[in-house]
């Protein structure tokens, strides 16, 4: 099925056209810059973008020109992308957090032309890799400190846009001709792949992709008011983020804010408090690790009450509310009154209605403490080369598969070695360049996702691992990594494991604490340590982590259960490779830098 066939192909310019319309004096973007916050309404965005559309003209870009933008979230990155996009060009989304090293094969690999950068520290990196990036032209958003710099004839943002208000007559028959001959099979957008098993690929979404997943972000989020807030806080360059952000804002008039930075996302939550949002795995932890610190360093009465309010919706939480006793009912909304709503204000979730999860793994034990405290959070599973979100749980994950249910215009499958296929208008082109992987990544229109799922009897589906992640032991047993390590990260002082066991006689693990619950309990039982390594290296700590890992291999079975481990002396770092942008763990290379502390694993005492 064709993306035009659900309803009627828009492009993004002609959804926000639509929108500056309807409703030119709502509030389409927020930005807080040095404590402010200020608004763009639908009719401002429609104006700026038809500028900076008119300037990117000038500047020499043209339909299926690749046009890249390395920043973190911004409003003058959403702004760019829609005048992209609105020629017919292609954005190119680039990870901030990226090397130089890693920028240059983003640039070669997509064949990017003029590139969008945020800042000093971002032209750095250009400068670094010099004319090997064969770019025609460079634009900044800010030009603090690069105010002599003319490598690639810079320009800021500003000067573009300026240039395109002056010059804009001159170009507006070019642009609407255009704009209007944008098809839905063009490429929109390119999207790096994670990563994790090799260099980074860049999959091309098409506008029809972008529009099939605006169809269905209406269709899943109807029940939330129009001009709900979403706070912009991952990696544009990421399809979660695109899909948060901006597809919800063009799908449904939701409002994109954007804080002063990803340093600040704890107080510019608690600012917007929106009433859709969305975490990854990594996210939710951090929360709860968070709101467990500050359960401990309250005073005896407050720790008291709070930890028996939690035990007690932990409890009920257990059983689906569908099917909730009035008791139970009654008792909740007791201590929603006296302890929860405050917990959920304090995280800067107290308006949310929807909270979403996905892009990795996430613990049982995680979703029902969350669920406890009246956090709606619902499971999505999608990846880049849906376009983002392609099923969901129900309200309060009331379903018997975690990743819930596809919509009636995706159509899955599992495969006879269990992975799961996908058809319909969310599945990507392909990637840039390289037909081989293309075609083994479609067959016939199915997508082959890589991920194993099991489909249960109401329709619903869970996602057991990655295919390529699934280990056979020494005996031949089939393991699920993912399913051992969420066990583990339950604790609140484990922040991230990765178990060892492909060929091996048992699992062993490589353990990350969590430091800030970690450090704390040390302080409590008096140790000294100076650094994160030193605070690994306490017999105690090991002792603590040890429990730890007991209890969570009470959960698995035997041939799960984790034997030995080892504590790592860092933090995985991106820069390190250790991880990618998006923080998922590279297994491969970690094996590599720790392959003498894993043999040891398996050595004979």
């Amino acid at each position: 099925m064709k993306t035009a066939d659900i309803i009627g192909f828009r492009t993004s310019v002609q959804m926000i056209e639509e929108h500056s319309v309807r409703t030119p004096s709502k509030v389409a973007i927020r930005q807080k810059r040095h404590g402010i916050w200020r608004e763009i309404t639908w009719a401002n965005l429609s104006e700026i973008v038809t500028h900076l559309s008119a300037g990117l003209i000038m500047l020499g870009v043209k339909p299926g020109s690749k046009v890249g933008i390395l920043s973190e979230n911004r409003q003058e990155w959403v702004i760019t992308q829609f005048a992209i996009q609105s020629i017919g060009a292609t954005v190119v989304g680039m990870y901030p957090t990226s090397p130089a090293i890693e920028i240059e094969h983003f640039i070669r690999s997509s064949d990017t032309e003029f590139l969008f950068i945020e800042d000093q520290e971002q032209f750095d990196k250009i400068a670094e890799i010099g004319k090997q990036a064969k770019l025609e032209r460079l634009v900044v958003f800010d030009c603090k400190g690069l105010g002599h710099e003319s490598f690639l004839d810079l320009l800021s943002f500003d000067e573009l846009l300026l240039l395109g208000r002056k010059n804009g007559a001159r170009h507006s028959d070019e642009l609407t001709t255009w704009q209007s001959s944008i098809s839905p099979e063009d490429t929109a957008l390119m999207v790096f792949t994670s990563g994790s098993t090799g260099l980074p690929k860049a999959a091309e979404i098409s506008h029809g992709n972008l529009y099939a997943a605006c169809a269905l972000s209406t269709d899943l989020f109807k029940e939330l008011p129009k001009d709900s807030n979403i706070l912009s806080y991952l990696p544009l360059c990421h399809i979660a983020e695109q899909n948060m952000t901006v597809v919800n804002a063009l799908a449904s008039c939701h409002i994109m804010n954007f804080g002063e930075s990803l340093r600040t996302i704890t107080l510019d939550l608690r600012d917007v408090a929106p009433e859709l949002f969305f975490g990854v795995p990594r996210i939710w932890e951090k929360m709860q690790a968070g709101l467990m610190v500050e359960i401990k360093t309250a005073g005896p009465f407050k720790r008291y009450l709070t930890e028996f309010a939690i035990r007690s919706a932990m409890r009920g939480s257990k059983i689906p509310r569908s099917k909730w006793s009035l008791k139970q009912r009654l008792v909740y909304n007791f201590w929603d009154a006296l302890v929860y709503r405050h917990i959920r204000s304090y995280l800067g979730l107290g308006r949310v209605k929807i909270a979403l999860t996905a892009a990795a793994p996430i613990s049982e034990n995680l979703l029902v403490f969350l669920r406890s405290i009246g956090i709606n959070i619902r499971e999505i599973w999608g990846m880049t080369e849906t376009t983002g979100a392609a099923s969901i749980q129900p309200a309060w994950g009331e379903c018997a598969g975690r990743v819930g249910f596809f919509p009636e215009h995706i159509s899955p499958k599992i495969a006879q070695d269990g992975e799961l296929l996908v058809k319909g208008p969310l599945v990507f082109k392909g990637y840039y360049q390289n037909k081989k992987i293309t075609s083994e990544t479609i067959v016939d229109g199915w997508l082959h996702t890589g991920d194993i799922a099991t489909e249960f009897p109401d329709g619903s589906f869970t996602i057991i691992d990655r295919k390529k992640d699934i280990m056979i032991n020494s005996a031949g047993k089939n393991l699920s990594p993912s399913l051992i390590e969420n066990a583990m990260k339950i604790s609140q002082y484990i922040k991230e494991c990765i178990v060892i066991a492909d060929k091996r006689p048992y699992v062993t693990a490589l353990v990350q604490i969590d430091i800030e619950t970690t450090r704390l309990w040390a302080e409590h039982q008096g140790l000294t340590f100076t650094t994160f390594r030193s605070l690994t290296e306490i017999p105690e700590i090991v002792g603590l982590i040890d429990g730890e890992i007991s209890e969570g291999n009470k959960k698995l079975a035997r041939v799960e259960q984790i034997k030995k481990f080892w504590l790592l002396p860092k933090e995985l770092d991106h820069d390190d490779g250790e991880v990618t942008a998006t923080l998922k763990v590279r297994r491969s290379k970690i094996s590599h830098l720790y392959e003498r502390e894993i043999e040891d694993l398996y050595s004979v005492a």
